[in-house]
């Protein structure tokens, strides 16, 4: 049951708490700041007023310094959680905070933190497994298209 839901939530770009999310992680960083209201938001009609409204107006206006990103590694071997990401010069820039094998895809994909330098779409990033670089590309999340309607 937990391998299914975890496959499916990957593929769908879907966050855990305790992985993904933890108390010192903000909408941000996690790239789910849409979920802050409207009204919430700098200049809306209650704007602020919530648990660390200062840091993530300061962050959706100047941008924070990591971000969530889709990873998908090359080969056929997962990515797990706290594999470290490095760039092309071997510098230490982000952490995997979940991977795995994505059956609709039919290969290994991967969500982690990395600094905003890297978050572009298609930047080519390394993880290290078992002292083995992988190479990951940066993707963008969901990684199967959503068929359902709201």
């Amino acid at each position: 049951g937990l391998g299914a839901r975890d496959s499916l939530r990957l593929e769908a770009g879907l966050c855990l708490y305790g992985h993904d999310l933890d108390p010192t992680t903000s909408p941000v960083e996690a790239s789910i700041a849409w979920a802050i209201q409207r009204s919430r938001r700098p200049g809306g009609e209650r704007a602020g007023g919530y648990p660390g409204a200062q840091h993530i107006e300061t962050q959706l206006a100047q941008g924070s310094a990591r971000r969530r990103v889709g990873l998908l590694p090359d080969g056929r071997a997962p990515v797990r959680e706290g594999a470290d990401i490095h760039n092309e010069a071997g510098e230490h820039v982000g952490v995997v905070t979940s991977g795995g094998f994505g059956p609709s895809l039919n290969a290994p994909v991967a969500m982690g933190y990395v600094h905003s330098d890297y978050c572009a779409l298609g930047n080519r990033l390394y993880a290290l497994v078992r002292g083995r670089q992988i190479p990951m590309t940066v993707s963008k999340t969901p990684f199967v298209p959503q068929r359902y309607v709201r």
